[in-house]
């Protein structure tokens, strides 16, 4: 270290001490200084300590873009990245893994240090684990997506050189396998299917729900999205519905609903409407501006006055919970009755989510439809595509408005007017 004296542009005298040190990004010498005012063994000595401070800082700094937080065990490194993930997620998503992390606890002992955790390790404690609870696989799929993240975060801050989980596979047994695609195939509804299940909902008492399933087949909202819906969000004059948020329910008393953004940035969209869904929502205001003057004209704490466009027959936004207990309803009514009313048999379990599918499915299936305008529509992104198309030569979406249209029409959904 050493000092120096210089001179202001107004000749006053000022002290500088400097010290070199060495760049542990570059490994190159480096100088840094600190600025004191009058020459006297108190400022000088003060000097030498503030430059040691400033260097030891500048040095830590750099050395944090490489080295990262100093971590040694699996409590460590799971604890940190829960507090940086938190934060870029919402809140249910939070409480969902919190549950997964109570879990680990007793997966991984949170003294275990780093060095000593490997592949077998990981795959001996899922087999335990496993073992013990009987846990299903996609119970087990979730517990090691968190450790995958866990030891990601791990690796990116150098305290690990590589991910033990990533190399540990689960395998489903063939009965598990079975399930789960009976499961799955019993969410997805063919044309007669869907023809039996909206004349089901269009018997029930509140049309709300039969008109809810006509937006959902024609726009392949999210349940949460449609729920959030009010009569600004829909640009009838030219067809258009602006998704920009949803509708928060989950666990929630009715009181405390919130808006929320949406799933993800690309789930943010304008769609194109066809007409059958453009006269659903023109059902839909009639009925809450009747409901609003049956409110005003009789009163009672049930009712709820709200903007949103889907509500039940109490005023409160249609949710998920409440259209998948009505679906549950008829799930139950058609098992006994679909053979007698429609010729078949009821082995499907429709919900919520059935009529995404079925719109992304009509729409995948129609070859003029490509899939750029698939994903746009329905605000849903693929890593890998399926066909040639690299970009759309417009942003029109007429082409899936044409295919989803034809499809109600064979379903018998007429246009009428509101």
């Amino acid at each position: 270290m050493y000092f120096e004296e210089r001179k202001n542009k107004n000749g006053e005298s000022f002290y500088v001490a400097v010290e070199r040190y060495i760049d542990p990004l570059t490994g190159k010498k480096k100088r840094a200084s600190v600025v004191y005012r009058t020459n006297t063994v108190r400022a000088r000595r003060q000097a030498e300590r503030e430059l040691v401070d400033k260097i030891d800082d500048l040095i830590s700094k750099k050395q944090g873009y490489f080295q990262g937080k100093s971590m040694l065990t699996f409590y460590d490194l799971k604890n940190s990245w829960f507090d940086t993930w938190r934060t870029t997620v919402k809140p249910q998503t939070v409480k969902r893994e919190e549950l997964v992390t109570d879990r680990l606890s007793e997966l991984i002992a949170d003294d275990i240090l780093l060095e000593k955790i490997t592949p077998l390790l990981i795959q001996n404690c899922l087999n335990e684990y496993r073992e013990k609870y009987h846990s299903t696989h996609s119970t087990m799929q979730h517990i090691k997506c968190t450790l995958n993240k866990i030891f990601d975060y791990g690796v990116l801050h150098n305290v690990i050189a590589f991910s033990p989980s990533r190399v540990v596979k689960l395998s489903a047994t063939v009965e598990e396998k079975r399930a789960k695609k009976i499961r799955l195939e019993k969410k997805f509804l063919d044309e007669r299917e869907v023809k039996a299940l909206l004349s089901e909902l269009k018997g029930s008492r509140n049309q709300n729900y039969y008109d809810l399933a006509l937006f959902l087949i024609g726009t392949g909202c999210r349940i949460g999205e449609a729920s959030a819906l009010t009569e600004t969000d829909i640009d009838f004059e030219n067809h258009l519905v602006t998704i920009d948020k949803s509708l928060q329910a989950h666990d929630l008393k009715v009181d405390d609903f919130y808006l929320d953004t949406t799933k993800t940035e690309a789930s943010e969209r304008v769609e194109q409407l066809p007409e059958f869904v453009i006269q659903a929502l023109k059902r839909v205001i009639k009925r809450n501006k009747q409901f609003d003057k049956h409110m005003e004209n009789f009163p009672s704490e049930v009712f709820r006055k709200s903007d949103f466009l889907f509500k039940t027959e109490y005023g409160v936004p249609i949710t998920s919970h409440s259209f998948r207990e009505i679906l549950g309803r008829i799930n139950k009514v058609l098992q006994i009755e679909c053979r007698e009313k429609y010729g078949f048999e009821w082995i499907k379990n429709a919900v919520p989510h059935s009529f995404r599918h079925i719109h992304i499915t009509v729409l995948r299936n129609d070859p003029t439809v490509p899939l750029k305008e698939v994903q746009a529509r329905v605000g849903h992104v693929q890593v890998e595509t399926t066909n040639g198309y690299t970009h759309l030569m417009s942003d029109s979406q007429e082409k899936s408005v044409e295919a989803i249209s034809r499809f109600v029409e064979k379903m018998g959904v007429s246009e009428s007017k509101a």
